[in-house]
């Protein structure tokens, strides 16, 4: 029997992450991996934790604490991009958080 839902995978949190394209980058023509770094620490840094930790308000703190890691924000800074941030921590919860129900991705 499988869980439901699954843990986050790497690559499905470097599709959300680039989807999210919080700073602008890929719009701007960077490659689409370029935020697979984050991507990667914010799976190492929810590595094991229950579905319920996946809940948007348990995710955000986690990601504005790696955006100004990341990217060396100030306070302003992290403020203009909290609106891109929250949508992002949904898009997680959406996924796999408590409330997720299965998704099918769709292919090109």
């Amino acid at each position: 029997m499988s869980i439901w839902p699954p843990p986050p995978d790497l690559d499905s949190l470097k599709e959300l992450f680039a989807s999210a394209d919080v700073e602008g980058l890929i719009a701007e023509e960077c490659p689409i991996d370029e935020y697979d770094p984050e991507a990667k620490h914010f799976y190492e840094a929810t590595m094991g934790r229950p579905t319920t930790a996946f809940a948007a308000e348990q995710t955000l703190p986690i990601l504005e604490k790696l955006w100004v890691e990341q990217f060396m924000l100030d306070q302003v800074q992290l403020a203009q991009r909290r609106p891109a941030l929250i949508e992002l921590a949904k898009e997680i919860a959406r996924f796999f958080g408590p409330g997720a129900s299965p998704q099918v991705r769709e292919r090109n």
